[in-house]
């Protein structure tokens, strides 16, 4: 008859305590890096990573690129965000 091990939930919580947060935040900041490569083609330039709490922006304040995705009265959009958004979700759930 084999011996029970007692005490093995307190260790997977504490576990849990300890990694998750840490794991998770390496997620954001990796995903965020990720868009981040795959705007920066279509943007022209590399792509601004901002923390704000525990999320991150990822995007750019640059008013000529804004203009270009947003369009303007004079000027259609020419989008830059949404195609790589979309190229992005499709990754993930593929």
């Amino acid at each position: 008859m084999s011996n029970p091990v007692s005490g093995l939930d307190g260790l997977a919580r504490r576990l849990a305590a300890e990694f998750a947060p840490r794991l998770a935040q390496q997620a954001v900041d990796g995903a965020a890096r990720d868009l981040a490569t795959r705007l920066a083609p279509a943007l022209g330039r590399p792509a601004d990573i901002r923390a704000q709490g525990q999320a991150r922006l990822v995007g750019t304040d640059d008013p000529a690129a804004v203009a270009r995705e947003t369009g303007t009265l004079a000027r259609p959009a020419d989008p830059w965000l949404a195609p790589v958004l979309a190229e992005l979700r499709r990754s993930v759930t593929a």
